[in-house]
């Protein structure tokens, strides 16, 4: 009942339908109600006459959103390479890094 915009309780305890202006001694009478034909009528109207008013108001203009350029970044200045030491068998990797290029190697531990 919460969520129903025509359900109302008058001050006599007993329920009301706003759409249809009529009287339930009980909630269970209301819901017969709105299950029948007279209440699913003017719902259909009621619908019907807010299509029809809907288009008379002026739709809003839509906000351009200005899309953000980036530039592209292209090749990595690095190359990471994978090395085995052919006397030792010990694996390691090779950073080669561009000259100007900034390598930031925080991210690893040991």
């Amino acid at each position: 009942f919460s969520q129903d915009p025509y359900f109302m309780k008058n001050h006599l305890g007993s329920y009301e339908c706003k759409l249809c202006l009529t009287l339930h001694n009980n909630e269970g009478s209301y819901l017969a109600h709105t299950q029948g034909k007279k209440h699913q009528t003017n719902l259909a109207r009621r619908a019907a006459k807010e299509a029809k008013e809907a288009p008379a108001q002026p739709a809003p203009e839509k906000v351009k959103v200005e899309v953000k350029k980036f530039v592209k970044i292209g090749r990595p200045g690095y190359k990471v390479t994978k090395q085995r030491d052919p006397e030792t068998g010990q694996q390691s990797l090779l950073f080669q890094v561009r000259a100007g290029f900034k390598l930031s190697l925080s991210g690893f531990s040991r």
